[in-house]
């Protein structure tokens, strides 16, 4: 049986003497007519001769010699100027819809509405018909509407998210943030953060997810959010390492709460049971907050609000310090970390202005009389600044497990040494106790001050015991040359006898950042301790992250934008938070159609 012919069996190759006889020419391997711009499949001259005979030889037979190739030219021309047209107009919706999506970008890293993206237009205009009016009407086709804005931010949101969910799937370990707050309009937002680490050592802090609750938010109902956020984003339980929570009892719970159903989840998974922390800024928050204050922060707080709280007491006082060059008192909010150091030292300071000022308000304050009141002020301004420091260095992102415990241990061990020293009423490390020592022949409490240091360095203790079991693993991961072999888990003694008998690598641990350290270690001579190292690079030791999206969660979502929708409010935590670039030409030239603002 004859086989059927192929049409590149058969070499068929256009030819030019068919330019200026048919005026066709080949375009995609296509002979195309100049004249109808119709394609004729077929390279095959007999084709290509019947379509012009047929339609074109009546009208265009007149045309010979030089006429018949000018004609052809200008045919060529005109298709070449119409193609170039059409590829510019492309080229300029393209850029338009790209544009588009670079000030939808920018509004939602802002969080700013949707709705100022048609502002941002109008100013660029403004400037374009000062400085380049030729370019006015081309930067009005950029679509800058409401809703385009919101699809452009839904668009940005499902790129980094996609993008995520590509790292998600090469981490060895990963750890996760829980916390939850409530937005503007009473919804319950739990935020998901994840740490993750792959086998080269990138480390990645993301915004994992947001679950939004209407209902109750009992450990089941915001585990159902976890598992969701685990089962969507490319995770696996059993690479779980460890969960950080603000220690909520629907959070820590043994039994119902979010941390026991997640451990059953690894468990049943295969993996091991997973570290459980308390946020460390959480915890020493909490701490800060057992010191017996209210003897004299309950008159400097009615003492400040007094002056705050009403507009012509502020105006006067406000007056009245400016006038010897001084600053303000700030109000004391008892949600802000820093807060009641911050006005208990301006107090201090502000003290002797602040009785003239009540005396002449006819409201005196008998305590800036008593010198035992002023001592125990003096005080709690000296150990809120210690504290106030200890929570300065927890905080920020990409903190690693052994810096946030170093930073507790050594709290703990200025405590004991500021107990000492109060005893001999040496106040090398309370300079405000040694001012007031010199205006003041009151005699200092040293009991009040050995019973306050002693009771919140049990806090501490007692709040800190959970990094305390893993105490030990913390110290073999942050010097691996000063641990007993014996004590270790019997698949890294084998491993850490040879580290520590290389001084080549003990030199890189003396000069390297611990990251960069265990990075450069051999990887088939270390593969247990690499696996080791790496799970404890994962772990949160607080939930700054979510604390700081909160933040940015209530000035995004506030109460002229009550009305903002869950899944918009997720996309511009997503977009404001994360370190992904979005892949803005993936997105341009994954759209179907380009649309421009007419």
């Amino acid at each position: 049986m004859e086989k059927k012919r192929k049409i590149d069996s058969e070499c068929r190759k256009f030819k030019d003497q068919w330019n200026i006889q048919y005026f066709v020419i080949e375009s995609s391997n296509k002979a195309l007519c100049l004249i109808c711009n119709e394609s004729i499949a077929v390279l095959k001259e007999y084709n290509i001769k019947r379509h012009y005979e047929a339609k074109h030889f009546q009208n265009y037979s007149k045309y010979t010699g030089s006429l018949r190739t000018e004609k052809f030219e200008a045919m060529k021309l005109g298709l070449k100027s119409q193609q170039s047209l059409f590829t510019k107009l492309k080229t300029e919706q393209e850029a338009a819809t790209h544009a588009s999506f670079r000030v939808a970008l920018e509004i939602a890293k802002r969080g700013k509405p949707f709705t100022d993206g048609e502002m941002v237009k109008e100013c660029i205009i403004a400037v374009a018909e000062e400085m380049c009016p030729e370019k006015v009407n081309l930067l009005k086709t950029v679509s800058m509407s409401a809703n385009t804005v919101a699809r452009r931010v839904e668009d940005i949101a499902e790129n980094i998210s996609s993008q995520l969910f590509n790292k998600n799937g090469h981490v060895e370990w990963f750890s996760l943030a829980l916390d939850e707050s409530t937005d503007v309009s009473d919804t319950a937002q739990v935020l998901i953060y994840i740490r993750g680490v792959d086998k080269s050592y990138e480390v990645h802090e993301e915004l994992l997810d947001m679950y939004s609750i209407h209902g109750t938010t009992t450990g089941s109902d915001i585990f159902k959010g976890v598992e969701m956020a685990i089962n969507q984003k490319n995770l696996r339980w059993k690479n779980l390492k460890c969960i950080t929570t603000d220690g909520g009892k629907n959070m820590s719970g043994k039994d119902k709460g979010v941390v026991a159903l997640v451990s059953k989840a690894v468990e049943n998974d295969g993996g091991s049971k997973p570290i459980v922390l308390h946020c460390i800024i959480h915890q020493q928050s909490l701490c800060g907050k057992c010191l017996e204050m209210s003897e004299v922060l309950k008159s400097v707080i009615s003492t400040v609000n007094f002056i705050r709280s009403f507009g012509l007491n502020h105006r006067q006082f406000v007056q009245f310090i400016e006038e010897i060059g001084e600053n303000d008192l700030p109000y004391h909010t008892a949600v802000r970390w820093l807060s009641c150091g911050k006005v208990l030292q301006r107090f201090f300071e502000l003290r002797a202005v602040i009785e003239i000022f009540l005396n002449e308000k006819h409201r005196p304050l008998t305590e800036l009389q008593n010198n035992a009141w002023l001592w125990k002020l003096a005080f709690y301004v000296d150990l809120t600044k210690h504290v106030n420091e200890l929570n300065l260095r927890l905080q920020g992102e990409n903190q690693h497990l052994p810096d946030l415990y170093t930073n507790i241990k050594s709290f703990r061990k200025k405590l004991i040494l500021f107990q000492s020293q109060l005893r001999s009423k040496c106040f090398s490390h309370f300079k405000t106790c040694e001012i007031f020592s010199h205006t003041t022949e009151t005699e200092f409490p040293i009991d009040f001050a050995i019973e306050t240091l002693s009771a919140l360095k049990i806090n501490f203790d007692t709040r800190f015991s959970d990094f305390d079991v893993i105490a030990n693993q913390i110290k073999i991961f942050q010097n691996p040359f000063d641990t007993d072999i014996e004590t270790l888990a019997p698949e890294l003694q084998m491993e850490m006898i040879d580290l520590q008998c290389s001084d080549i690598i003990k030199n890189k641990y003396q000069n390297l950042s611990l990251l960069e350290f265990y990075k450069c270690l051999p990887l088939t001579q270390f593969d247990n301790l690499h696996k080791f190292a790496r799970g404890l690079f994962s772990v949160f030791g607080t939930t700054y992250l979510c604390e700081k999206t909160f933040s940015k969660m209530k000035y995004t979502k506030n109460v002229y934008r009550s009305k903002l929708t869950d899944e918009h409010l997720k996309s511009l935590l997503i977009i404001g938070t994360s370190k992904i670039s979005p892949q803005l030409q993936t997105i341009v030239s994954g759209k179907s159609q380009l649309h421009k603002s007419h």
